[in-house]
C-alpha cells in the first residue's frame, strides 16, 4: 500500500501491518490535484509487483512499480526477501525513477500479463515473470507498453468509434488471459465516468 505522502506499508494476515518505506520514498500527492474540472477527484498511485527472486546478488529481485503522476516517472522500489515463501516479508531495498517523454500523468499501471500461477498468492496487480506492464497516461489518454527496464515498447490512443474519448484516463486493469485491457475514465462531467473495454497490444 502506497500512502498520499509516498510512504509505503505491507500488510501481512499473520504478522499485521508493517512499514516498508518512510514518507516521500515515492513523490508524495499530498494538497495536488488535477487541473480543472477534474480538481474535484482525487489523485492515484497505481502499483505493480515483479515478485520473483534469483540467488543473492543476481537480477531480478522483486520490485515494486508505482507510478508518480505528478513528477512523470514511474518508482522502481527493490525489495528485499526477509523469511521464506509463503509467510515472506520485504525490507526496503534501492529506489530509483524511470522517466520517459511517453509518460504524460501516470495514473495507473497494469501487467501485460498477470500471474496466474495460484489466485491465493498472486492478484491482478501482479507481474508475470519478465512480463512488460501497461501505463495509462492521464494528460494526453495514451496507453504505453513498457519493459520493466523503462523501454518504451508501444503507444496506443485511447478513442471511441473512432473519435479521441472526450475524458480522461483514472485506472487501468488487463483480463487474466492478455487479451484485454480495461481502462476507467472520468469527467468531462462532473460525475461522468465508466469503463472501456480495448484490446491487448504488443508492438
Amino acid at each position: 500500500m502506497v500512502t498520499a505522502d509516498g510512504a509505503i506499508v505491507q500488510e501481512h494476515t499473520a504478522k499485521g501491518l508493517d512499514g516498508l518505506a518512510p514518507p516521500g520514498t515515492v513523490m508524495s500527492i499530498v494538497g495536488l490535484s488535477w487541473d480543472p474540472p477534474s480538481a474535484d477527484i482525487d489523485p492515484r498511485f497505481g502499483v505493480v509487483m515483479y515478485p520473483y527472486t534469483t540467488p543473492p546478488g543476481t537480477s531480478p529481485q522483486p520490485r515494486l512499480f508505482i507510478s508518480e503522476p505528478f513528477n512523470n516517472t514511474i518508482a522502481v522500489i527493490d525489495l528485499i526477501t526477509n523469511g521464506t515463501a509463503p509467510n515472506q516479508v520485504f525490507g526496503l531495498g534501492s529506489v530509483r525513477r524511470i522517466s520517459s517523454p511517453a509518460l504524460n500523468l501516470p495514473v495507473d499501471l497494469a501487467p501485460a500479463e498477470r500471474n496466474n500461477d495460484d489466485i491465493l498468492w498472486a492478484s491482478n496487480t501482479t507481474l508475470d515473470e519478465d512480463s512488460d506492464f501497461y501505463v495509462a497516461n492521464r494528460g494526453d489518454n495514451t496507453i504505453v507498453r513498457m519493459r520493466q527496464d523503462g523501454s518504451v515498447v508501444a503507444i496506443r490512443g485511447v478513442s471511441v468509434d473512432g473519435s479521441p474519448l472526450n475524458a480522461s484516463l483514472n485506472g487501468i486493469a488487463t483480463s487474466s488471459d492478455g487479451k484485454k485491457i480495461y481502462v476507467t475514465f472520468t469527467g468531462p462531467s462532473q460525475g461522468q465516468g465508466g469503463v472501456l473495454e480495448l484490446p491487448a497490444f504488443r508492438r
